[in-house]
């Protein structure tokens, strides 16, 4: 009979507690999954130059950033945030990846020297090495998804909702420092969303005679916010119906240790980022299922804010 002592570690899955462990893997895969799948299916939108919104008003037009980290000038966003980097995906139309801005109606590349810059993918955001004037005119093209995903412990502000963000008609989207865009892009969740929260619920069942190997049962939580009744019915629909799906979950450690991480910490897209599939194809971490998906609660407690919740437990066998 095996005998714990001062000598061992706690447990064979533990070797470094810097390590990532199961819990921050499951949610760290979710929201990569959720990102990647919702591309598949066409949830994003691109931006050509010019891009006009639904009622007036256009998307491709960046506004000046009033950020006490940044000198006046130096910060410009778009009125949806979180761009994406990513190709390749299983849709027939592809997102714009982002090569260059237009200032004043002269475009400059990625890396022109001229008017350094660079982008902040999941701030929404263009930010030159040198503050440019203020009353320049900016524009971008480029794409952005539908449904921004959140992982719960890495955003607590995640209730600072935004209202209308595609409302560029929204005649407060270009003053600085008052209306509805001033609250800074990292504190501001636009809708839908969905938030993932893996919960303190966990279950053990042994696999098999003879070992210590278990399944593993964690519950997580798709807490998910939208602006209207349609939105918030497809997201619970596409969510939902995941049920008994099995997918490869990739390991955030491989990953990190060969520096693959496809946004470096500016924000910005690194050259040649891994996506999804290649990670899950090449750092394998454990294989999962979803498992008792229910809808725990829907409601609607006012005309603009629908919510529901959508809990899923995770099967995956532990050696």
């Amino acid at each position: 009979m095996a005998v714990c002592g001062f000598n061992k570690r706690l447990n064979k899955h533990v070797t470094n507690i810097g390590t990532t462990l199961l819990t921050s893997q499951i949610e760290t895969n979710l929201k990569t999954y959720l990102d990647w799948g919702l591309l598949g299916v066409g949830s994003f939108s691109n931006v050509d130059i010019p891009t006009s919104g639904a009622f007036g008003g256009t998307f491709d037009k960046l506004r000046l950033v009033d950020d006490p980290s940044y000198a006046d000038g130096q910060v410009w966003e778009s009125a949806r945030k979180d761009w994406i980097w990513e190709t390749g995906v299983y849709y027939d139309t592809q997102p714009t990846i982002i090569s260059g801005v237009n200032i004043n109606g002269s475009f400059y590349g990625t890396g022109d020297a001229t008017y350094g810059h660079h982008y902040n993918y999941p701030l929404g955001r263009v930010v030159f090495d040198s503050a440019i004037p203020v009353n320049s005119n900016v524009q971008l093209e480029y794409s952005y998804r539908n449904v921004q995903t959140y992982i719960a412990d890495q955003a607590p502000w995640w209730d600072e909702i935004q209202y209308g963000s595609y409302r560029v008609d929204d005649s407060t989207l270009y003053d600085v420092g008052s209306g509805n865009w001033q609250i800074l892009s990292n504190n501001r969740v636009q809708l839908p969303a969905v938030v993932l929260e893996a919960t303190s619920r966990r279950s053990f069942r042994p696999y098999e005679l003879g070992t210590v190997s278990n399944f593993v049962y964690t519950d997580v939580l798709f807490h998910i916010l939208s602006e209207s009744r349609w939105w918030r019915n497809q997201l619970v629909d596409v969510i939902s119906l995941e049920k008994d799906r099995t997918i490869w979950l990739y390991d955030n450690n491989q990953v990190a240790s060969v520096t693959g991480y496809p946004l470096d910490h500016r924000g910005m897209r690194v050259s040649n980022p891994l996506m999804y599939p290649y990670l899950v194809d090449n750092y394998r971490y454990k294989m999962a299922r979803f498992f008792n998906m229910a809808v725990t609660e829907m409601e609607s407690p006012n005309s603009r804010l629908h919510r529901a919740t959508v809990r899923a437990t995770f099967e995956i066998v532990m050696a």
